[in-house]
């Protein structure tokens, strides 16, 4: 193996090892500034590589989803505890049909309006 060679492999390698880290620190709950600059590495660089390797888009994906989800959890275990805020927020957006703050009626009828338009 060349000089050349030896020197992508290597560039490869670590880059791998920054993936795996920014992956890891993401997960551990940090934002992604944090996790990137644990990685050694800038976010901007993060967002480059989610575009150009959709593998590495999809794991940090899936980190977010699950943060979502835990959050969700957490909500919903407020809420049956008695958080009245989180039953509100809950149920507003869970069951929007039945829990809104605007109720629209249909009123059939004629109505008969004059608009004047003066200069």
């Amino acid at each position: 193996m060349n000089k050349k060679e030896m020197a992508k492999n290597s560039t490869i390698s670590t880059r791998n090892r920054q993936k795996e880290a920014f992956i890891k620190n993401l997960k551990s709950g940090v934002t992604i500034k944090d996790a990137a600059a644990a990685a050694g590495i800038d976010r901007t660089t993060v967002w480059l590589w989610r575009k150009k390797w959709k593998g590495f888009d999809n794991k940090v994906l899936a980190v977010i989803d699950s943060r979502t989800q835990t959050v969700e959890d957490a909500l919903f275990s407020s809420a049956v505890k008695g958080n009245v805020a989180a039953q509100i927020f809950w149920l507003k957006n869970r069951a929007k049909d039945r829990w809104k703050d605007k109720f629209e009626y249909d009123i059939p009828g004629d109505i008969n309006v004059k608009v004047n338009f003066t200069e």
